[in-house]
């Protein structure tokens, strides 16, 4: 019997697809983006990323993991070191982010906001020509009012006293929906800034915002969401009322209808988009806009 012969890619020695966060959606990013380089997968969870980098290694994909809180701001600069020690990164898809948590909107501030920028500067110096950033956003950074005083504080997160200083502009505590909303707000904004920073050396940024998704995130956020049924007045429902009613294709979408338009994102057929956000929601911000819900 032929013994197996494990496969050296011809790209193992290039820059590296950098995939933040090792949910579903994560691994389902790093299996679409390891088809053509290295991987590094960081996640807070230890045990969950070492079980993610060994399924993907298992399938023949190259990847490594680092373990990394990117709220702390110290073990994101040490991110940052061990990537000066590669090839550079072609792909940062970040996708690391926390919903209904039992933290709360601070912990929902740091990790999907704060997190974002942290990680953003920590790779800024490693992007190498013709790469891309793709910020995994959400279709709620839309139902968020326009207000230039809250732009400015999101725009700046890393600032002393930032969470203490948002509560104080709000004028009350936000609950974690609200916040989630105003911090992929954020992450949009910060797309759009890299891309006017990074666009001289050739690097793109874009977020991409899912609409109702059929993640576990998603099915982890609460049994009710907030459903427009049509009338000013937004009730409680299901998912599946929530689809009915916001989706015009009537159904929630896949991960895979995600990160399809993430490796598309990340492909050279991409190359001229570059500062937008991008809704993979079938038709929701659509029908918002339609009935008024949002503005934008």
């Amino acid at each position: 019997m032929q013994e197996f012969v494990e496969r050296t890619p011809d790209y193992i020695d290039g820059p590296l697809n950098l995939v933040i966060g090792c949910g579903d959606l994560g691994l389902g990013c790093a299996r679409v983006l390891g088809r053509r380089a290295p991987l590094l997968l960081v996640d807070i969870d230890g045990e969950r990323l070492d079980r993610s980098v060994a399924m993907l290694r298992h399938d023949g994909f190259i990847a490594n993991g680092h373990r990394c809180d990117i709220a702390d701001s110290a073990q994101v600069e040490a991110l940052g070191a061990a990537l000066a020690k590669t090839k550079g990164v072609r792909v940062l898809a970040h996708v690391a982010a926390v919903g209904n948590t039992p933290g709360g909107w601070r912990a929902v501030m740091k990790v999907d906001l704060i997190g974002a920028h942290l990680v953003a500067r920590a790779a800024a110096p490693h992007m190498t020509r013709g790469g891309v950033a793709i910020l995994i956003s959400s279709t709620g950074s839309y139902q968020c009012p326009v207000d230039d005083r809250i732009h400015a504080l999101i725009d700046a997160p890393l600032e002393p006293d930032f969470l203490e200083r948002f509560a104080a502009t709000l004028g009350y505590e936000p609950d974690f929906l609200e916040a989630y909303f105003i911090a992929k707000q954020g992450v949009n904004r910060l797309a759009q800034r890299l891309a006017l920073d990074w666009g001289s050396q050739d690097v793109r940024a874009v977020s991409l915002s899912p609409g109702l998704i059929n993640s576990t995130m998603g099915r982890t956020g609460g049994s009710a969401l907030p459903v427009y049924d049509g009338s000013e007045n937004k009730v409680p429902g299901s998912r599946s009322e929530k689809a009915i009613k916001e989706v015009p294709l009537g159904r929630q979408g896949t991960l895979l209808e995600i990160t399809s338009v993430v490796e598309f994102l990340a492909s050279d057929a991409a190359s001229f988009i570059n500062g937008i956000d991008i809704p993979v929601d079938g038709g929701s911000t659509a029908l918002w806009r339609v009935r008024g819900v949002i503005a934008r």
